[in-house]
């Protein structure tokens, strides 16, 4: 018994140290710009779960580095540029996670997080075909608009960033409006602002990642952005063939065009990474070719260097995303091994907040495995067609309206006799047959003897007249060769159009007319439709 106590005691001690080991390793104080931040004890448990849950899952972190090392080389002059520390690009990073297309609950949007009002206040434009919330250079100068208009008044940076969570005028009703100004040094705890700490926690956190992490975009050739000027009144789909780039792609990193078609008022940038993986599983393609893939920077008008290269290699085809309906469904989702709620989000295209609020959780929530968890997505609008479609047939038909309907068409439509036409001499005779086919043979000597000839009976007069004379229009004849290649579909019950037209790889339209069906076409069960080749 006391080995136990004593093996127990020498464990907790082993623990205790270990802790203490590890939260040595943490600051005292970070700096922001010329400031200098001293983080008491007390707030030292709130920045220890902030790094906990930022380190939590390594494909989101690894993720994240990707695209700071994507987005903070055209992050960085601009902020140089306008006198804003360095350190604010992890502001991005927190307020959006560097999401062009973020959205918070109090409809702030883009990378920066500006409200509509906010956004037109330092300069961004937003309108119907555009939304610079959304563009990264755009947005930063934005950015950088707001908070040097904001040091101007505060003059300290740690008030600079808490305004930018609640505004410059409540800030300056605050007593640490006044206590912070002009400070160089500043100390946190517990009761300092939850943004302000979490700021200082992602700056530590990303930072370090970052610095640990040097070499691994050295190693793994990173891409790098490039942007394109002069593209004024021009579409996308334009450009994509132009610069030789994925529409998509083109379509990813500029959600800031919301139609297609950039605006002529003014010079706008394009930007789209290099060295995307257009060579990630292609054997054929040679290493020397690989090596010809430039790492280009700002202002490049070109995105690769000619090679000779199969085109489909280098520029893989995407397919486009469905069209969603308004519809929502709803199901469950089992947690599985090592999946988060990020991770579960991501996998059904939901946002994390929307998920988090269907399932009235929060974001420091747990999951445990086999755990069910409420997800839903958006019905793609041909399946909502399909489904339309399928639940007409199958009223038309169990209709016993329809039912009579089909017993009256099978009484009308006779069986189509087959005839054989043989001509000997001057004398012609024609026996009946099962099908709508014609044969025509000659008993001629062998010499005028020609080959045997099938066609479709328009009536049985003319094809005995065409087997006595020979004569065939050039309208007859093109005719004839379209009807040899129809192929005649009988109506089952369950078929609509819409699925016959997909059997036979056709349209709606194109089968209508061929049947002459109208403009409200119908179909009933045992219909003959005519599908042209």
């Amino acid at each position: 018994m006391n080995q136990k106590k004593l093996l127990f005691l020498f464990l907790l001690l082993a623990s205790s140290a270990f802790f203490t080991v590890h939260a040595s390793t943490r600051p005292d104080t970070l700096s922001l710009g010329n400031l200098r931040v001293a983080i008491h004890p007390s707030a030292k448990p709130i920045l220890e779960k902030e790094w906990a849950m930022l380190g939590a899952n390594k494909k989101f972190v690894g993720m994240m580095k990707d695209k700071m090392r994507l987005f903070f080389p055209l992050i960085e002059p601009i902020l140089k540029e306008g006198n804003i520390p360095d350190d604010f690009k992890y502001l991005c990073v927190q307020e959006s996670s560097l999401n062009p297309n973020a959205v918070s609950t109090s409809n702030a949007v883009g990378y920066w997080q500006f409200k509509l009002e906010t956004a037109k206040d330092v300069g961004l434009k937003v309108n119907k075909e555009i939304d610079e919330r959304r563009h990264i250079m755009e947005a930063t100068k934005g950015a950088v608009n707001y908070l040097s208009r904001n040091n101007t008044v505060l003059d300290n940076w740690l008030s600079t960033l808490l305004s930018y969570r609640l505004g410059l005028g409540t800030l300056k009703k605050m007593p640490l409006a006044t206590d912070w100004l002009g400070k160089s040094i500043i100390e946190v705890d517990s009761s300092t602002d939850w943004y302000v700490l979490r700021f200082l926690a992602y700056k530590h956190f990303w930072e370090t990642e970052l610095l640990l992490n040097s070499q691994e975009s050295v190693a793994t050739e990173s891409p790098s952005m490039i942007t394109y000027k002069q593209v004024k009144g021009k579409n996308l789909m334009e450009l994509s063939d132009e610069w030789k780039v994925s529409y998509d792609d083109l379509k990813k990193y500029n959600s800031w065009v919301l139609k297609d078609w950039i605006p002529n008022d003014k010079e706008y940038t394009l930007y789209h990474p290099s060295n995307v993986s257009i060579f990630e599983s292609k054997s054929n393609v040679s290493l020397a070719a690989q090596s010809m893939a430039l790492t280009a920077s700002n202002d490049t008008n070109k995105l690769y260097v000619e090679a000779e290269i199969p085109q489909e290699a280098l520029y893989p085809k995407k397919k486009h995303k469905p069209i969603l309906s308004d519809k929502v469904e709803t199901r469950f989702h089992t947690v599985e091994a090592g999946e988060s709620l990020s991770s579960i989000a991501r996998k059904y295209e939901m946002k994390l907040p929307d998920l988090l609020k269907l399932n009235g959780l929060e974001m420091s929530s747990l999951i445990s495995l086999g755990q069910k968890i409420k997800v839903s997505r958006k019905i793609p609008m041909l399946e909502l067609i399909a489904e339309q479609l399928d639940e007409k047939a199958k009223k038309a038909t169990f209709s016993p309206r329809n039912n009579e309907a089909k017993e009256k068409q099978e009484e009308i439509i006779p069986e189509e006799p087959k005839v054989t036409i043989k001509s000997t001499g001057s004398s012609v005779y024609i026996d009946p047959a099962v099908s709508r086919e014609i044969t025509i043979r000659s008993d001629a000597p062998e010499k005028d003897k020609k080959s045997d000839v099938k066609v479709v009976e328009e009536t049985a007069k003319n094809s005995v007249e065409k087997a006595s004379t020979g004569i065939e229009t050039k309208a007859e004849a093109k005719n004839n060769a379209v009807l040899k290649n129809s192929t005649i579909h009988q109506v089952k019950a369950g078929e609509t159009l819409f699925k016959i037209a997909s059997k036979y790889g056709v349209s709606v339209q194109k089968l209508s007319e061929w049947n002459k069906l109208g403009k409200n076409p119908k179909i009933q069960v045992g219909q003959k439709l005519k599908i042209q080749p």
